[in-house]
């Protein structure tokens, strides 16, 4: 594997005694290089665990099918905000091509030292800012909450659900404001009341906290709770199914954990937003605008259906997924 001093040197400064919600940052993993001059190298700073079956692990598997076209990969996982500089420094300054910021919070650390390096293209998910070589990409968590509330509100025997967002930061904050929109929508179309519950526990690691979260909404009433939390999402899942409820998945994994309690998985698949990213990218023609990745481009949709869900529930799912799709659904961002 090929040595990055460099790299290496600044993950070891950052790092030392360093961790991510409980978990050790992982040194830099590299692919190995092609030696063609005209390998281009691609780099990942991951917010948090590249497992953690949601936001990481769909951009991890963009980041391999990119591997598999041909480029050299590095990343490194379980990242805070702060760290991201300086590892966004080193992997410029060791010549990558094109570099991942993976959470919005990076945004403001990492962009006023993107000029320092004009040869080396930098991709923000969720983030508000263009430049020359500072691209910012947006994947509509608000579109996520949204189809998450409402299968919830339509599945709801108790008629109150619940939301467990992580850090509260922008993307979680909209995707709350989507997931009671989600609920409005459905109380003002199909004739329910439906209460929502959203609390955001500020952590995308601390999966005991987001459990406890989703526990107190249980005993509140609440017999579907929703994660939007990242890793710590992972303590949602196992609340509810100990609980005998229901979930929405926001991520791949949800459905795995447990298999009898998620009534179906609403994806934002970031693996298609990098290979996007990437056609753009060796073609020349990335945005000059922020560009949106949601439902009306396949990157936002619902699989996964629990068979106990009948035909009626995803007829109605399907006519709002269809409207969202043709733009005729407006979600209020709070912004």
């Amino acid at each position: 594997m090929k040595k990055m001093a460099a790299l290496l040197l600044a993950m070891t400064l950052v790092f030392l005694g360093a961790c991510g919600g409980g978990s050790t940052p992982a040194t830099p993993t590299t692919s190995e290089p092609d030696t063609s001059s005209e390998t281009i190298r691609v780099a990942a700073i991951f917010s948090g665990p590249i497992n953690d079956g949601s936001w990481n692990e769909t951009q991890y598997n963009g980041l391999k099918r990119i591997e598999g076209r041909g480029a050299e990969i590095s990343f490194v996982e379980n990242v805070s905000d702060a760290d991201s500089v300086e590892i966004m420094r080193a992997y410029a300054a060791e010549g990558f091509d094109l570099i991942f910021l993976t959470t919005n919070g990076m945004q403001d650390l990492c962009f006023p030292l993107t000029g320092d390096f004009p040869d080396t293209t930098f991709i923000q998910l969720n983030g508000t800012v263009i430049s020359d070589n500072f691209i910012s990409v947006r994947v509509p968590n608000e579109e996520q909450g949204y189809l998450a509330g409402v299968i919830a509100a339509l599945w709801t025997e108790t008629g109150t659900v619940g939301f467990v967002g992580g850090q509260e930061i922008t993307p979680i904050i909209i995707g709350s404001l989507g997931f009671q929109q989600g609920v409005d929508f459905v109380n003002d179309n199909f004739g329910t009341n439906v209460t929502a519950i959203r609390v955001n526990t500020g952590n995308f690691n601390d999966v005991n906290q987001a459990k406890e979260t989703a526990i107190s909404m249980i005993e509140a009433g609440a017999d579907v709770v929703v994660p939007m939390a990242d890793a710590a999402g992972v303590g949602v899942v196992e609340a509810v199914e100990e609980r005998n409820i229901m979930t929405v998945g926001t991520g791949p994994g949800h459905a795995i954990l447990a298999p009898d309690h998620v009534l179906a998985t609403i994806m934002r698949d970031n693996a298609y937003v990098y290979d996007a990213v990437w056609e753009m990218f060796v073609s020349g023609t990335l945005p000059t605008s922020v560009e949106a990745f949601g439902v009306a481009k396949g990157v936002v949709y619902a699989r996964d259906w629990l068979p106990v869900v009948g035909a009626d529930l995803i007829e109605k799912f399907d006519e709002v997924m269809a409207r969202m799709a043709a733009g005729e659904i407006h979600i209020d961002r709070g912004l």
